[in-house]
């Protein structure tokens, strides 16, 4: 944890110059919003007709990202055709610390709702940064109910992207326990590396251990990217899990990078697992995919 707790800390000193980053866009923004409706403070829904049945996709974004900065993203990854299964879509802001000290999202009211909606049977978990710890609470309390154990029991795929483990944080919640990490399907832990400098996003280490951590449940995923940043500007490549081309070259710019998808900065979406909505099929069908390794 030591390493997390080092450039993690680093993020919150650069906060304040991120947002400071160059404002305006000479090209017009391609996500067109979805029709997010507020469910409580810091949490929204998106629903729509995909022609499948019972897939939520759970949203948990990095450190001080707003509902609407988050919304757009959520628009914009709906809008993609390896998202095209999903018919429900949840959202949270991002935490309002760094280690999500204040424990401020309604993770007990979400599921509590998802508990009542018998036609969720399938859940797409991603989180980016910081927005894994809540991400890991939210499953955790999924597990922590009998009958959502048994209904999502090897039913969750969940995407870290360049995030922490939550291990050794204050109050033994913010990383995955047993019970959560029976539910996977599938686990990616995600950083990035840039095809051009050959830098790794600031996390990427993490996400190496933490799929070491848990042999057969995640997998490692360097995700290559041509994204526009400089030499060893690992903050720029962590946003380039969100969108291809950051704003920022040498930090990130969370407001721009959530929120301004174009043409020539597409949202990013290369973690997607391949082959997932096949094995969603075959999950429907009552047999086994093989995706869990």
């Amino acid at each position: 944890m030591s390493r997390i707790w080092l450039t993690v800390l680093l993020w919150a000193m650069l906060v304040p110059t991120a947002q400071l980053a160059e404002e305006g866009t000479d090209h017009e923004s391609l996500v067109q919003g979805s029709d997010w409706q507020v469910l409580e403070a810091l949490w929204s829904q998106a629903e729509r007709d995909s022609g499948e049945k019972g897939i939520l996709l759970v949203l948990f974004p990095g450190y001080s990202v707003e509902s609407e900065w988050a919304e757009r993203w959520g628009s914009a990854l709906l809008q993609q055709p390896a998202a095209s299964a999903v018919s429900l879509a949840w959202v949270f802001a991002g935490p309002l610390s760094v280690f999500y000290d204040e424990r401020e999202l309604p993770v007990a009211a979400s599921v509590a709702r998802l508990r009542r909606d018998q036609s969720i049977q399938r859940i797409v978990l991603v989180a980016h940064s910081s927005g894994s710890f809540p991400a890991h609470q939210w499953l955790n309390q999924v597990a922590s109910d009998s009958v959502l154990r048994t209904r999502f029991l090897n039913a969750v795929t969940y995407i870290n992207l360049d995030g922490g483990s939550g291990e050794g944080l204050p109050g033994d919640d913010l990383a995955l326990g047993s019970p959560a990490l029976e539910l996977l399907e599938l686990g990616l832990a995600v950083a990035a590396k840039d095809v051009v400098t050959g830098s790794h996003s600031s996390n990427s280490a993490d996400m190496l251990a933490m799929a070491g951590q848990y042999p057969g449940l995640f997998q490692y995923l360097a995700l290559e990217v041509d994204s526009g940043c400089e030499e060893d500007a690992g903050w720029c490549l962590h946003d380039a899990l969100i969108i291809r081309r950051p704003y920022n070259t040498q930090t990130f710019d969370l407001r721009r990078d959530y929120t301004e998808f174009t043409s020539e900065r597409p949202v990013t979406i290369g973690w997607w697992p391949k082959g997932w909505h096949h094995c969603f099929r075959v999950y429907q069908e009552g047999t086994s995919c093989g995706c869990r390794q």
